[in-house]
């Protein structure tokens, strides 16, 4: 598939999966739905948590103050909502980075896991903190990443909003560290479900509502 095709297949595909997102998480009844959702995402994300505490009990140990570096996402009305697991994560003992459009990078800002989020001026963007600014290449440090996604399939590609930041900003991410992109259940597809591109970066592990998968040894936790 060539690199048109690929594009014209992922933009016809985020209408639908959006479509679909929308009619299922809109209103009372899906505003419910997503807030059942997001405790049983907490739930399914203790080997996480638990991972982010150990992190933070060894950095307390060592003296150097260095706690694990966490990026997260600040979710729109219809995404996965993590923000549970957020608050659960700073208690953990995490730095907390949150994503912001910066030119054709993803700039990382640090949230005190208190302070009020406000409206992104960035198209697509959930909401920001307005704590200090890390630059773009704040996720060489980062312990866990949470990636938005559209959807991901069991052949370890996900598909964004389109505009690439993610796949630029998980291109820094050190072999150490985890990433996760966290969906509703109904968005992890079958393997080779959607099409992906060169610039396209693997998905190892994907958090939803119904477990914590791992897309490289297909097993559910």
């Amino acid at each position: 598939m060539d690199t048109e095709t690929i594009a014209a297949r992922k933009r016809e595909l985020r209408r639908e999966l959006r479509a679909r997102r929308a009619h299922r998480y809109a209103g009372e009844e899906g505003a419910a739905l997503r807030a059942e959702q997001a405790q049983r995402i907490l739930v399914h994300a203790e080997p996480l948590i638990a991972q982010v505490e150990r992190a933070a009990g060894a950095a307390a140990a060592a003296g150097d103050g260095a706690r694990p570096l966490v990026a997260a996402f600040h979710p729109t009305p219809t995404e996965a909502d993590v923000l549970p697991l957020v608050r659960r994560l700073v208690r953990a003992g995490a730095r907390l980075v949150f994503p912001a459009a910066a030119g054709t990078e993803l700039d990382w800002i640090l949230w005190d896991g208190r302070s009020p989020f406000a409206d992104s001026p960035g198209r697509g963007f959930g909401r920001e903190p307005a704590g200090r600014r890390l630059g773009p290449d704040a996720l060489a440090d980062a312990t866990l990443v949470l990636a938005p996604a559209v959807a991901v399939d069991r052949s370890l590609t996900r598909i964004g909003h389109g505009a690439g930041y993610y796949d630029r900003a998980l291109s820094t991410v050190p072999d150490r560290a985890r990433v996760v992109a966290v969906v509703h259940p109904d968005e992890l597809l079958p393997a080779g479900a959607l099409p992906r591109g060169e610039h396209d970066v693997p998905i190892p592990e994907v958090l939803t509502a119904d477990g914590l998968v791992s897309l490289v040894t297909s097993t559910s936790r």
